[in-house]
């Protein structure tokens, strides 16, 4: 047997050679909305399919669309769609849904919460109020729109956009006597005796006119740049993602403690916390997509989106 044979007979009988995950920048926001993420990578499903997530950690949307825009990100794990709709007016295509996640009285997630002891049993009880609110245009363009439905004018408050990390202090210092802030953190409000919810349900309400109704309002998104360079890659995050959604809407309990480690929520509330409804856009119903295009279009109506936009045209199934 010549050598050449010989190392061909010995590659047969050596194991294949193991390939390299491939890496995916995503930007995250460590609150309840980003659970796909820390499920899908905490339980392997990322792995799984040969991804490894390159993560930062990123609380300002105009941040993420920067990021998007100038190729430094490949997929934002949470945004809503009136950050999204400006970014794609920036640049078209840039941001490209995956997924969506909705709100209601029941799925909650935005939620306008009063300190202890600040005298307010209804939203225009908020007049004179110091009021902090999740960052970014989206967070605050809902909060105003629905100070503005229960009859407050801006003026007649003042409106601080501070990170949701930081809510929970200033009401307890009583720095800010109420917030327009996210979950985990009004449900930990709620448990440490901060504070309580004055209304949830708020962008249903005020958007599709009923709180229970199923608000889509944001969710994960890839950038076109992305999809188009690397389609294989992008098809095994979105398949991966999926998983990740089919566990929290199937078993919440089984979902609720990756909370713990990626987010603020203490084991206290763990149990409590409120899920959304997350959904893949192939998944979506007619109603679900009238529903989202409802809530940019109120976007446009306020001018945090200049202009009117399809939202059709940045849904990507898989």
């Amino acid at each position: 047997m010549t050598l050449r044979h010989l190392l061909a007979a010995l590659c047969l009988l050596l194991p294949p050679a193991a390939h390299a995950a491939d890496s995916v920048v995503v930007a995250i926001n460590p609150v309840s909305s980003a659970l796909p993420f820390f499920v899908a990578r905490d339980r392997g499903y990322f792995a799984e399919v040969g991804i490894e997530p390159d993560v930062k950690i990123i609380a300002v949307p105009s941040l993420w669309i920067s990021g998007m825009i100038s190729g430094q990100l490949e997929v934002v794990g949470s945004i809503l769609a009136i950050d999204a709709a400006n970014g794609n007016l920036k640049k078209p295509g840039t941001l490209n849904y995956i997924s969506l996640n909705a709100q209601s009285a029941t799925y909650k997630m935005e939620q306008f919460v009063i300190r202890t002891g600040f005298p307010a049993k209804s939203l225009p009880d908020l007049k004179g109020a110091r009021i902090v609110s999740a960052p970014g245009l989206g967070n605050v363009t809902l909060a105003k729109g629905v100070l503005a439905a229960a009859g407050l004018k801006e003026g007649d408050y003042t409106l601080d956009q501070l990170e949701m990390a930081q809510h929970i202090n200033v009401l307890k210092s009583g720095q800010y006597d109420a917030a327009y802030t996210l979950e985990p953190g009004a449900t930990i409000i709620a448990q440490q005796g901060i504070g309580t919810t004055l209304q949830a349900g708020i962008i249903a309400k005020l958007v599709l006119g009923d709180a229970n109704a199923n608000a889509y309002v944001g969710g994960a998104a890839f950038s076109a740049d992305f999809i188009a360079k690397r389609p294989d890659v992008a098809a095994r995050f979105a398949k991966a993602w999926s998983k990740a959604l089919d566990l929290i809407n199937n078993d919440p309990k089984a979902a609720r403690p990756y909370l713990l480690k990626n987010t603020v929520t203490p084991e206290s509330v763990v149990d409590t916390i409120p899920m959304l409804l997350y959904t893949m856009v192939a998944n979506l119903t007619p109603q679900d997509r009238k529903n989202f295009q409802a809530y940019v279009d109120y976007a446009t109506s306020t001018g945090a989106v200049p202009e009117k936009v399809d939202t059709s045209t940045y849904l990507k199934a898989y």
